[in-house]
């Protein structure tokens, strides 16, 4: 029977400006998203019963409909039974191996559920899914799914569901620190309408950092665009995130910035072998540490891991 292995890359927020509250409850922002080495690891294999069974070796996150990657691959049956009523068969067993910290601001949830519609797109055969029908299930199930599709480097607007593409030649380095708990997403956002009147005040970053990646810019030239408008409304609850900071600059980290609604933080290096100087020094003091560089959107292509499509 076949099966497929698939990578759910995370991403980092070189920067997050928020914009204002929509009607709908979400809010309007203005980022950057960057893809990284760090990875999930998904294994699917198809079911004839039509039964969605996800397994997770974390304990601590649930199987069930309250899984984004679960919830992907529903909504996915769902659109191809609407188009191939005969595939009434569709089901598939997914075996999620979690690497990518929860609720950690790096994107791993909705990471997983666009790998679940890219990996059971490939193993269903449903190569007449126009990729607008994908995007548009994306950014049903949450609102950075849709840049996942694509990965890589990207301006994202609207409430996160506007995702363009944009060059980044250069290859960055980093060092990822994990404090030890999550931030709610939603409490983040909450909290930032209290403390909004203490909002950074810099001109378009986004506009800025996305034309030195384009150009190819080294870090040196980039690390002082790093703004997120949510660490005035998170840190002050969390002091770890702020010693998290300060360590990693003591470390050599050019510029150091929550990721998201945090609770990572990340350090940006110079170059390959600062960040593996720091990353040793790091990690002994907080063992929730990770080392990654980025990934080009074309290096995305390749999130199919060989040969285990048998």
């Amino acid at each position: 029977m076949r099966k497929l292995k698939i990578k759910a890359y995370a991403k980092l927020n070189l920067t997050l400006k928020i914009l204002g509250l929509r009607p709908d409850g979400y809010h309007d922002i203005d980022s950057v998203f960057h893809c990284i080495s760090l990875h999930d690891e998904l294994a699917l294999s198809p079911r004839k019963d039509g039964r969605i069974i996800l397994k997770c070796n974390d304990p601590k996150l649930p199987t069930d409909g309250s899984n984004l990657a679960y919830r992907a691959a529903l909504t996915l049956r769902t659109l191809a039974l609407k188009k191939h009523p005969d595939k009434r068969a569709l089901g598939a067993t997914i075996s999620l191996k979690k690497n990518i910290p929860i609720g950690a601001g790096l994107g791993g949830g909705s990471s997983d559920a666009a790998a679940v519609l890219l990996g059971l797109k490939e193993l269903w055969g449903l190569k007449d899914l126009a990729p607008s029908r994908l995007k548009r299930a994306a950014a049903s199930l949450g609102s950075d799914v849709p840049f996942f599709l694509r990965g890589g480097t990207a301006h994202v607007t609207g409430r996160g569901e506007k995702v363009r593409v944009r060059k980044c030649s250069q290859e960055y380095h980093f060092v990822l620190v994990y404090p030890g708990f999550p931030v709610s997403t939603a409490w983040a956002y909450k909290n930032h309408k209290i403390t909004k009147n203490r909002l950074t005040k810099e001109p378009k970053f986004s506009k800025m950092f996305l034309e030195s990646c384009g150009m190819g810019k080294p870090a040196v030239d980039i690390f002082g665009y790093l703004s997120n408008d949510l660490e005035p409304a998170v840190i002050p609850y969390h002091p770890r995130i702020s010693r998290v900071k300060a360590d990693l600059l003591k470390a050599g980290a050019l510029g150091s910035l929550m990721s998201g609604s945090g609770s990572s933080v990340f350090g940006l290096f110079s170059d390959a072998v600062s960040a593996e100087k720091a990353y040793s020094k790091i990690s002994k003091i907080w063992p929730g540490s990770f080392l990654a560089h980025s990934l080009s959107s074309g290096k995305q292509l390749d999130r199919f891991i060989p040969n285990q499509s048998k």
